[in-house]
């Protein structure tokens, strides 16, 4: 069996289990992270049973166990943010997810044997088959990384493989995005996929090989669009790659039609789908947010991303901290001159945090960590390479390794004990952003007295450490 096989099945394993140990010793009950990934959890079955994008069936089951915004929004039959009512030409009423649907796509292999066979459509038997789901797309995700650290950029068996398990286990990869259908597996699922062949593209020496491979770099870069809008910047950006390698003659021109046209088979996917089952463009999750609702206090949202004490990246994952090092060895001397791929690395962050800096929701609501940094977290891996190929890696080796360690462990106590408690007692919305930047009060020092509490080395003052008890 290949190493990238041994990967998939190894990690993913990893993933699952460390679930279901949490949830069967009944140390974190939670089975679903967020309502945002409920659309995703039933859109397989709708697709396989129904062979439709609709999830009428399944509203009312939603709806009885996720209402919103308050409990009576069953009797009320307000729809739920995570859906979307849409009216058909027929004047029939539908229901559709508020989020791109391509996460439920990617379950589909593990949803349909199941379903075929009779599972019923319970919580519980959704929530295994998402887990296991979300558990492979990561898997997959950081298995190819594996295969474009090795194969792309030259990296030996170790330095792969090392840096594959910071992806996977030293980032919110672990105890967020691998345990639920989010958008953020697939979007950097298709992202990995779409450098592979994208700099595969730079090293064929056939020019059949050469057009393949562009086509399916941009390919899966246009499905990574779908996933989640925000990958626009890595497609604009990654067309300065292409310019790069082939120049901006005849060849280059050639190459750059190949790039763009290879992003048409996602957009007609999404025009279709769209115009069959979401009526008009508006009705897109994301529609309203971007025209209307962007309205966040830039640059507290940018620089939060990254130090917020409960949504910070180099709080949550200090280990990314080597990401700077290593686009600072990029670019000093005038080594971008042959390192311009680390540059757009580079700007592909700092463009995504900047826009989702400026967004009211740049903490990303209900979840654990940063959120809203998750999809260019295969970028910051690439950022490390410089540093890692360097004398500098060996003098600070047990920095690296400590910082991992640490990220490692916050990332096994969010698998343990991230179930949403904090956010009920903490979390004021986006007008009041102080509970953002408590350290006394954040997650996860709150989550610390709980553990506590739970375990008996503090006095059991309350159930939950609400504010004022502990």
């Amino acid at each position: 069996m290949s190493m990238f096989w041994k990967l998939v099945i190894f990690s993913s394993a990893i993933f699952f289990f460390s679930w279901f140990f949490a949830y069967k010793t009944g140390i974190n009950s939670l089975i679903v992270q967020s309502e945002d990934t409920l659309p995703a959890m039933f859109l397989p079955l709708s697709i396989i049973k129904e062979e439709t994008f609709y999830l009428d069936t399944y509203y009312n089951t939603m709806l009885r166990k996720y209402p919103h915004p308050d409990d009576k929004t069953f009797e009320k039959q307000l729809t739920p943010f995570y859906l979307r009512r849409i009216v058909a030409g027929n004047g029939l009423v539908h229901y559709v997810s508020a989020f791109p649907i391509m996460a439920g796509i990617l379950a589909l292999p593990v949803y349909v044997l199941p379903v075929l066979f009779g599972v019923s459509a319970t919580f519980a038997n959704l929530t295994v088959l998402a887990h296991t789901s979300s558990a492979l797309i990561v898997a997959f995700a950081g298995s190819f990384l594996y295969l474009v650290l090795k194969k792309r950029f030259s990296l030996d068996e170790k330095q792969s493989l090392l840096l594959m398990a910071v992806y996977m286990f030293g980032t919110v990869n672990y105890a967020m995005v691998s345990q639920a259908l989010w958008q953020h597996g697939a979007v950097q699922l298709f992202s990995i996929l779409g450098l592979y062949f994208l700099l595969g593209s730079f090293a064929k020496s056939i020019f059949k090989h050469k057009v393949l491979f562009l086509f399916l770099a941009s390919l899966m870069l246009g499905f990574a669009v779908i996933s989640r809008p925000t990958a626009i910047i890595t497609v604009v950006l990654m067309s300065f790659l292409v310019v790069e390698r082939f120049g901006l003659k005849a060849k280059g021109f050639i190459a750059l039609l190949i790039y763009i046209f290879g992003l048409i088979p996602a957009a007609l996917f999404f025009l279709w789908y769209n115009s069959a089952f979401y009526v008009t463009i508006s009705n897109q999750g994301y529609t309203s947010q971007l025209l209307v609702n962007w309205l966040g206090a830039f640059p507290e949202g940018f620089f939060g991303l990254w130090f917020s004490p409960s949504k910070g990246a180099f709080v949550y994952s200090p280990i990314l901290l080597f990401s700077l090092v290593g686009l600072y060895l990029s670019i000093a001397k005038g080594a971008w001159r042959r390192n311009f791929k680390y540059i757009v690395f580079g700007n592909i962050v700092i463009l995504h945090a900047l826009f989702m800096g400026s967004w009211k929701h740049w903490f990303g609501g209900w979840s654990f960590g940063y959120r809203m940094l998750s999809d260019v977290l295969p970028f910051l891996i690439l950022l490390m390479i410089p540093y890692i190929k360097s004398d500098i890696f060996a003098k600070t080796k047990a920095w690296f390794f400590g910082l991992f360690v640490i990220s490692l462990l916050v990332q096994l106590f969010g698998i343990l004990f991230f179930d949403g408690i904090w956010h009920a007692a903490y979390d004021k919305g986006y007008r009041d952003t102080s509970w953002l930047w408590s350290v006394r009060d954040s997650e996860f020092m709150f989550t610390v007295r709980r553990a506590l509490v739970k375990f008996g080395v503090l006095e059991k003052a309350c159930e939950t450490c609400l504010p004022g008890k502990v």
